[in-house]
């Protein structure tokens, strides 16, 4: 009987074994080191882990050649702590659908050349990669998605490529402590707090001809930037995108949607105040254009010391001077305003009084406190108020924060009149020692239980109607003083 052929049995074995066999157990990856730097190619989208094997925790410089996906930024996140630099210039990012990505349990449509969402930032342990110094982005990138590098330690000149023409997503570089420039060459759209927190950025901060769109919080409490220059192409600016930004704004000539004056940003035609830079100091005299102080506008500008506002003045939104710890004398309210908004004044503790024009017909001033008369509310007593004080019987709502920080008062007496006690109304009041209510049915907190937040209530007595106690000792918000004296 003939004998096999040996070659040809070999042959045979080669091939069962290669069309039985996934690719990866015959193409591994290419790994090499070169100066300290580790250096993967050969690499198939999701292989980075089996690719580095044990010397995942001994890496510190990373350099990538080749298609990686969310799986790949996971494995960097979550199985990589001692690594420092990455240089993704040479790499390219492929889609990925599934659970096994950066989004943990959540099955997620990563899309292809697109920093994925969370890639550096854990969403189950609320932790950015503070090892994370520095990042070289791909030349092929069009977006960064939400939360990719939020709370890392990436640090220094931040250059994000011109071929990111889509988005820098929500939170995308948010509270990055260590950054100290960004250059953003072509995006069309910077999301929801992308830099937020980024307190170490300064210089000048350039947006291109291609932004469109900045939301909300985008640059909020970058406090070191100095000038902030504004495109023509910007047509959308959220809610308090600058709030607490140093810089002092410049806006291209041909927008036609803002515009600047003496470094303040303004909407067009200058009747919204939008932005007051925290880096100005001193007194401040809104123009006379002004009808509107925007949400959040001078908050945080602690070195506002005074301001004067015009008669045009109709509305002061949310949140206006909250923390403007620095202004003090009589705050004017000019004879045309009609609305102050919520938490306006928190935190202006040394605010002395409320200039009430007398020809204003919506507010008025008295023994501390100002109120809105038309709307029956209580708006804001003054910080440094002291003693005792019996709400007038024509109020009718106690706003958000009215007393907070009223750390001198002593004693407040609410009457049956009063139909709501607003959120954090009387927070921190600390030297309370009475509270009297009148009303026979306890006023529901459910949704301000913050309200007595820092009082004092086992020192704080709260006197209530006789017969009413059981009421009170049962109702949410009031239950918490322990010493309840029917009256």
């Amino acid at each position: 009987m003939k004998k096999p052929n040996l070659s040809f049995i070999l042959l045979l074995s080669f091939i069962l074994v290669f069309i039985s066999c996934d690719d990866d157990s015959i193409f591994t990856p290419k790994v090499s080191i070169s100066n300290g730097t580790t250096i993967v190619s050969k690499m198939k989208p999701g292989g980075l882990e089996m690719a580095l094997g044990v010397r995942l925790w001994l890496i510190k410089n990373l350099t990538i050649n080749d298609t990686i996906d969310s799986r790949d930024f996971k494995t960097m996140r979550d199985e990589m702590p001692n690594l420092q630099v990455l240089d993704l210039s040479n790499a390219v990012i492929a889609s990925y659908n599934g659970y096994e990505g950066t989004g943990f349990k959540s099955v997620y449509r990563y899309a292809a050349n697109s920093i994925p969402e969370f890639a550096f930032y854990n969403p189950e342990t609320s932790e950015g990669k503070k090892s994370l110094k520095t990042i070289i982005l791909p030349n092929t990138l069009r977006s960064v998605k939400d939360f990719a590098f939020n709370n890392t330690g990436i640090s220094g000149e931040l250059i994000i490529p011109a071929s990111v023409t889509d988005t820098i997503g929500k939170s995308a570089f948010s509270y990055c402590e260590n950054l100290t420039g960004v250059s953003i060459p072509g995006t069309k759209l910077i999301g929801e707090s992308a830099f937020q927190g980024c307190n170490n950025l300064s210089g000048n901060l350039v947006l291109p001809e291609s932004v469109e769109t900045i939301k909300a919080w985008a640059f909020a409490y970058c406090e070191n930037i100095e000038t902030v220059n504004l495109p023509s192409t910007l047509s959308e600016l959220g809610q308090s995108a600058f709030n607490g930004c140093g810089g002092l704004f410049t806006v291209n000539s041909a927008n036609s949607n803002f515009t600047n004056q003496d470094g303040v940003l303004f909407n067009a035609d200058k009747s919204t105040l939008i932005q007051f830079p925290k880096s100005k100091t001193g007194h401040y005299i809104v123009p006379n254009s002004v009808m509107s102080i925007g949400v959040w506008s001078f908050a945080n500008c602690t070195g506002l010391t005074s301001i004067s506002v015009p008669s045009s003045l109709s509305v002061i939104e949310d949140y206006a001077f909250f923390g403007c710890s620095g202004l003090s004398g009589n705050f004017p309210v000019p004879s045309g305003i009609w609305m102050i908004g919520q938490y306006v004044f928190e935190g202006c503790a040394d605010i002395s009084g409320f200039e009430v024009a007398p020809d204003n017909t919506s507010f008025s001033y008295s023994n501390g406190v100002l109120s809105d008369i038309g709307q029956s509310i209580l708006k804001r007593c003054i910080v440094s108020k002291t003693g005792n004080y019996i709400i007038d019987p024509g109020i009718m709502f106690i706003d958000n924060a009215a007393f907070s920080d009223c750390t001198k008062l002593n004693s407040v007496e609410l009457h049956e009149n009063v139909l709501d006690i607003g959120k954090r109304a009387f927070y921190n009041c600390s030297g309370l020692t009475s509270i009297k209510v009148k009303s026979a049915t306890p006023l529901d907190l459910t949704n301000s239980l913050s309200a007595f937040e820092a009082v004092d209530k086992e020192k704080c007595t709260l006197y209530v109607p006789l017969g009413t106690k059981t009421l009170y000792s049962d109702a949410l918000g009031w239950k918490d003083f322990k010493n309840i004296v029917e009256n």
